[in-house]
């Protein structure tokens, strides 16, 4: 029984160990090539940089920087949008009972089934007529209510979990439904506030079809759409532009490395109730 156990685990680490290295060695073919120049890269592509050169990481920051404050710009107004909304829209389902509550819910989240593509020509209609084309709202508004069709299921589902008790007890010493929502639900819904705020970040940053359609010019432009046109000389090959994808994903790997037990621990907090 040990042998076979022993022979189990084995193989369960063998399995995690491939699937860590084909993970991760794009990463690394990544990281070395964007600091070669173009003879480096042929001669030597799967090794490490004969010459760092780390001209190529100084000119595609220069170049991105714009595109990079446009993402966050509109990268952050998503999240603050998806986070107001989904907070508030959840509370009203989770606490007070109207005509059409389940209904209407039932047609929010009915939203989040539609294949995104099927919206793609109504929502560019919509944001024209709105005159919104080749501007930050234009890119905001449309993922933002996607966003937040998923977020009020998620942080609905958590407010369920909360005892009526606190409620109550803030309601018999005065408080309203405003301070309520501030003081008492808000405050414990921090870990599924947290895993919506992680999420509709990601999903923003890399968002690219939207941007494409309803952006021209540089003005706006998403860093994502810039990656493709940095400008370069010959001998610095492809080095240049994956400096730039390196570049482009330090917010999304920053992220990743700060906040993934925020994030599981947001994902398992409500499974159980009380």
């Amino acid at each position: 029984m040990r042998k076979q156990n022993g022979l189990i685990s084995a193989i369960h680490y063998g399995v995690m160990i491939i699937l860590l290295v084909l993970t991760l060695f794009p990463f690394y073919m990544t990281l070395v090539n964007s600091l070669k120049n173009r003879r480096d890269e042929i001669r030597n592509f799967w090794g490490l940089p004969r010459v760092f050169q780390w001209d190529n990481y100084s000119d595609a920051a220069v170049f991105l920087w714009p595109f990079i404050v446009n993402s966050l710009i509109v990268t952050g107004s998503i999240v603050a949008g998806v986070l107001v909304i989904s907070t508030m829209a959840a509370y009203s389902f989770s606490r007070f009972q109207f005509p059409g509550k389940e209904f209407l819910f039932f047609l929010i989240i009915m939203l989040y089934m539609i294949p995104g593509f099927l919206l793609l020509v109504p929502q560019f209609i919509f944001i024209k007529n709105m005159g919104l084309l080749n501007t930050y709202l234009g890119q905001i508004f449309p993922p933002m209510a996607l966003g937040a069709t998923m977020a009020t299921l998620l942080v609905r589902e958590f407010f369920n979990n909360i005892p009526n008790s606190l409620f109550e007890a803030a309601q018999i010493e005065g408080a309203g439904e405003f301070l309520i929502f501030f003081k008492v639900a808000v405050p414990l819904s921090y870990p599924i506030i947290s895993v919506v705020a992680i999420w509709n970040t990601i999903t923003g940053w890399n968002n690219y079809i939207w941007p494409l359609v309803i952006t021209s010019g540089d003005a706006v432009k998403p860093v994502i759409l810039a990656l493709g046109r940095i400008p370069g000389s010959i001998e610095q090959g492809l080095g240049l532009q994956l400096a730039g994808y390196v570049i482009a994903s330090l917010p999304l790997i920053l992220l990743f490395i700060f906040a993934t037990r925020t994030f599981i621990t947001g994902l398992t907090s409500g499974s159980v109730k009380g």
